[in-house]
């Protein structure tokens, strides 16, 4: 059942025909009940995205299947949600560069190359207007952007999850002694997570059998979605200043 809802979900399989536009209403009724996520709009970009207010903060959902982007297209689209929601976003299409706002030479020719190529990817942003937070990651030594990572690691999650890095010893402290938050995430594989002064950022991009996994260990897909947002939120809480 729920590959089903894995394949509709990802936004991609509205291709006209009445069956198609049928399943992918069921499927999008079915999450916004489970989870409260509804369609949102993002003037300019290429996809559909789902949002809400999540425990007093902003959230958006977008996810792609397949080679779904040409790169030129993949840079408009990255760059106007850069300009819409800031956060690893804005840092990967430039907009928070000093590079006019431009997409190319940002960091995302880098990113894109590794997440285009990915069967899937799945992004979730929550926008916590805090502008002090400092800058960490939480990543999985199996996500294909592992290599972007460039402050000392902190503290370990587990085999699957990886481990937190951040310059500021403090606030990664505080998020490896949630054990609720540490226990949550060992369910997480091939993750990115991106916090700055926007957002926390989940990025995700692999295989379907990765995410197949990941959904099981979660206990099924809404599940997973509740929890990835539930773990952005107590990140997002235990940023201070």
């Amino acid at each position: 059942m729920h590959k089903n809802v894995i394949a509709v979900s990802l936004l991609v399989l509205l291709l006209g025909g009445p069956a198609f536009a049928d399943a992918y209403q069921k499927a999008l009724e079915q999450i916004q009940k489970d989870t409260g996520l509804a369609p949102v709009q993002i003037p300019n970009t290429e996809g559909a995205y789902l949002g809400k207010k999540h425990r007093g903060y902003d959230v958006i959902y977008t996810a792609k299947a397949g080679n779904v982007w040409g790169r030129y297209a993949a840079r408009l689209t990255m760059g106007e949600i850069g300009h819409e929601v800031g956060g690893l976003l804005g840092y990967v299409t430039g907009q928070r560069e000093a590079l006019g706002g431009q997409v190319v030479g940002s960091p995302l020719d880098r990113a894109l190359s590794k997440i285009i190529g990915q069967p899937l990817a799945v992004t979730v942003i929550l926008k916590h207007g805090k502008a002090a937070a400092p800058r960490l990651d939480i990543v999985s030594k199996y996500s294909v952007l592992a290599n972007e990572v460039d402050m000392p690691e902190q503290a370990k999650i587990g085999f699957k999850a990886g481990s937190i890095y951040s310059a500021d010893a403090a606030f990664a402290g505080r998020l490896a002694g949630n054990k609720q938050l540490m226990n949550h995430m060992t369910s997480l594989r091939c993750e990115y997570i991106r916090v700055d002064g926007d957002a926390v950022t989940f990025l995700w991009s692999g295989s379907e059998t990765d995410y197949s996994g990941m959904i099981n260990d979660h206990g099924g897909y809404s599940k997973m979605l509740n929890a990835i947002m539930d773990d952005l939120a107590d990140i997002a809480d235990a940023i201070t200043g």
